[in-house]
């Protein structure tokens, strides 16, 4: 039989892989931990390694007190108990879902696969929130911003900071920025990929960006641009140059850890709040928010999946548009 692509065979592989396993694991004793290594070796070509690596990290760490529990087993009692170990830790809300929701993933491959029960899923319930205040998003107003750029002492990374802070990428967007990615012609610059430095053995590692939509060409306001192309006749002084270098970090990319303290140092020598790297986005879109800019356009420029992520995560910056609103219904 011939593919078309080599991933075609590398799932054929996979499924055959499965179909193998599957005759040799008798049902009624199949336990969590078999179906865990089953499930990762299923799930090894449908998402990033870096994900691969969070579920890893997850079963691991909080799932695999329950590994030798036969999955036809498994009842409310084990479940009470799984959420116990996991408040006990003191994870987020969220990262307790997810740890659960892997878990339920887990189960319903394996009811899916090998027909054991799934009963005790009826018994799940999301962790929840209670009486906790939601922290205020923190973003540099454009005066802050510029007391803030005035104190980063290198000229490269006060570009990076600027295209942070006026076209809203992810840190990871920023970083993985080749110059082929820049179209000076044009003004535009190509959001095509994510760079992490955080998976362990790996200088860094490059994947499609985070969703579809994050694949996007933004045109580059004129500052940036002119910082940029400043950039660009620089690095072409060296013999080696290539356009497949990083815009932020020449052969290698910059690192998180100088990020950081660059952007630590620079807001304390400028005296304004610590923010983030990924407040920078938000200061982003605050500040086309409050120029006037429609919601429609800020999810398109920050390349959000849909317009109510952008509507849900900043709709309290549309009050004033909000009051508007009211007052035109009053003057009817």
């Amino acid at each position: 039989q011939k593919y078309k692509t080599l991933k075609d065979v590398t799932n054929e592989e996979t499924l055959y892989k499965l179909q193998v396993m599957q005759k040799n694991i008798s049902t009624s004793v199949l336990t969590i931990d078999q179906i865990w290594k089953e499930y990762y070796v299923w799930k090894t070509n449908k998402i990033k390694k870096q994900s691969l690596n969070k579920i890893m990290v997850q079963y691991n760490g909080y799932i695999k007190i329950l590994g030798n529990i036969k999955m036809n087993d498994l009842n409310i009692k084990h479940y009470q108990y799984f959420k116990n170990e996991l408040d006990k830790n003191h994870l987020s809300v969220v990262y307790k879902n997810k740890v659960q929701g892997l878990l339920a993933s887990l189960i319903r491959y394996s009811n899916k696969y090998y027909s054991t029960s799934i009963e005790v899923l009826k018994y799940f319930e999301s962790f929840k929130e209670v009486d906790k205040i939601k922290k205020e998003m923190l973003y540099f107003t454009y005066e802050e911003y510029l007391k803030f750029i005035d104190k980063v002492d290198k000229f490269d990374y006060k570009t990076f900071f600027q295209v942070l802070y006026f076209m809203g990428l992810r840190q990871g967007e920023c970083t993985a920025l080749t110059w082929r990615d820049i179209d000076f012609k044009k003004k535009t610059l190509n959001v095509n990929k994510t760079l992490t430095t955080k998976l362990k053995g790996e200088t860094y590692t490059i994947t499609s960006p985070k969703t579809k939509s994050s694949c996007r060409i933004l045109p580059i306001p004129n500052g940036v641009l002119e910082s940029l192309k400043i950039l660009n006749s620089d690095v072409k002084k060296y013999t080696d140059f290539s356009n497949s270098w990083f815009v932020f970090g020449n052969s290698l990319p910059f690192r998180e850890t100088t990020i950081q303290f660059k952007k630590n140092k620079a807001c304390k020598l400028a005296g304004v709040k610590q923010i983030r790297i990924h407040d920078f986005r938000h200061s982003c879109a605050s500040l086309l928010i409050n120029k006037g800019a429609s919601i429609a356009l800020v999810s398109k420029y920050l390349g959000h999946s849909n317009i109510s992520i952008t509507l849900n995560t900043y709709t309290h910056l549309y009050q004033s548009e909000l009051d508007n609103m009211v007052k035109i219904l009053d003057n009817l």
